[in-house]
């Protein structure tokens, strides 16, 4: 399978009728919002950034941070016009775009079609009204379900749709039912994002004066895991968990409150792995074994392991107090998210994350 690489262009805030209460693009990409891309800058940027790009890379043209098809249409045109043309000599793969659910329309879909758009994520964010309601969306779930029912009316789009846990008046239970509506709609992938308190957001004011409170980080990881769940059971890719740890997200006085971590995934695999170890001993039960293998991916092995190795030291201290030693392989032959083991003389028995 060909590495996946997006050459990143930025049109923050532009397009949007108006400011969510958790969005700030401006700070999350880095870019002003007045910023308007041009084709000089554009072409240069795409030069730019295909000089990095390796043999055999699949490359996408993909443009963030806004409302793509809320843009003026003159604007969408050069944009689009610029990317069509590194697509037609084969140096990019395809073209990518966010935009609202409300600005869908089969109208604009044959447009984006006659450009060679290969791939529209919709910030649908949450899937239930009162979320969107109270974070000043200003569309509903309804709108998300019918914008997904246009763009599957043109197979060779890929849809992509964005979800933003522990939003003003969410729970648990909601951002869950969101994660399986999610999947009766059946996207391509997803991208989880819990929401995090940005600077210059409506947000920042709701939590200053003690009307919001974002989740924590442990919360949102368990929030997150259950989310992702049900998509991985219905086979569908979650490509990101947590904000991208831009130098603009780590600067100081951007993210005042919530669950920011730059390697926010790992921590959602390691609650994982956590929970089918613990699995994994109700079903050993008390062995009579003087060993147990376990054997993972090699690059599941930190995420086995836990933070600061705790995962793996309370299952090894467990055993070790039974009289039973165990020891840890890594076997390139597995899945990722495979956890597979066997008692002394036994043999070996699989837990995946889709067993939870």
């Amino acid at each position: 399978m060909k590495q996946h690489v997006n050459i990143a262009l930025f049109v923050p805030h532009q397009g949007c009728p108006k400011d969510c209460v958790f969005c700030n693009q401006s700070r999350i990409t880095g870019r002003k919002r007045e910023s308007l891309l041009t084709e000089e800058t554009v072409r240069r940027s795409i030069e730019e950034q295909l000089s990095t790009v390796r043999d055999g890379q699949q490359v996408e043209i993909a443009f963030f941070g806004g409302s793509f098809t809320g843009l003026p249409r003159g604007y969408q045109t050069m944009l689009l016009s610029v990317a069509k043309e590194y697509a037609a000599t084969g140096r990019v793969h395809g073209i990518r775009l966010s935009t609202r659910p409300d600005y869908i329309t089969p109208h604009i879909m044959e447009y984006l079609l006659s450009y060679g758009v290969t791939t529209v994520e919709l910030g649908c964010q949450s899937l239930d009204d009162e979320v969107l309601a109270l974070s000043k969306r200003g569309h509903t779930a309804a709108q998300v379900e019918r914008a997904v029912q246009i763009i599957r009316q043109y197979p060779s789009i890929r849809l992509g749709l964005q979800i933003l846990p522990g939003l003003p008046g969410d729970t648990l239970e909601k951002s869950v039912s969101t994660a399986r509506k999610v999947v009766e709609l059946a996207p391509d992938f997803v991208r989880i994002y819990p929401a995090l308190v940005i600077a210059g957001t409506e947000l920042e004011w709701l939590y200053a004066t003690h009307q919001y409170q974002p989740l924590s980080v442990e919360e949102a990881v368990q929030w997150t895991a259950e989310i992702w769940l049900p998509l991985l059971k219905a086979g569908i890719p979650v490509i990101r968990m947590g904000l991208h740890a831009s130098d603009d997200l780590r600067s100081k006085g951007t993210v005042l409150a919530g669950p920011f971590h730059p390697s926010f995934r790992q921590l959602v695999e390691e609650e994982l792995f956590h929970r089918l170890l613990k699995r994994m001993m109700e079903g050993i039960g008390q062995t009579a074994a003087a060993s147990l293998e376990v054997a993972i991916h090699p690059a599941d092995e930190t995420a086995l392991r836990g933070r600061k190795g705790e995962n793996w030291r309370e299952v090894a201290a467990f055993l070790a107090d039974a009289g039973v030693h165990a020891s840890l392989t890594l076997d390139r032959s597995l899945s990722r998210q495979q956890l597979s083991f066997r008692e002394e003389g036994g043999t070996f028995r699989t837990l995946f994350f889709t067993d939870l």
